[in-house]
């Protein structure tokens, strides 16, 4: 992994099961797959420098264009200092 992502947060309780820089649209952005309390789901982490002011309905639309989503999967944001993370595919299992 590049430099760029080596401080990306750790959640409490999380396990990252698989993780790959790629790019998306024309981001360089960090693919996360991961598992916590029964639920499994997907995260793109983009730096903040990268993506300014970019709006939630920006994002939403860039990651329902980029990947196998149900019209109806709800999409949650997280912005922190450095990061913005979008979390999908959520599923408990």
């Amino acid at each position: 992994m590049s430099s760029r992502f080596n401080n990306v947060p750790e959640e409490n309780g999380v396990t990252v099961i698989f993780e790959q820089e790629t790019t998306l649209g024309d981001y360089q952005v960090l693919y996360q797959k991961w598992y916590a309390d029964d639920v499994t789901g997907d995260s793109v982490i983009f730096l903040n420098d990268d993506v300014g002011a970019t709006s939630e309905q920006a994002f939403e639309e860039l990651i329902r264009t980029s990947y196998p989503l149900k019209k109806d999967a709800g999409i949650a944001l997280k912005r922190s200092a450095k990061f913005t993370s979008i979390n999908f595919n959520m599923k408990r299992v």
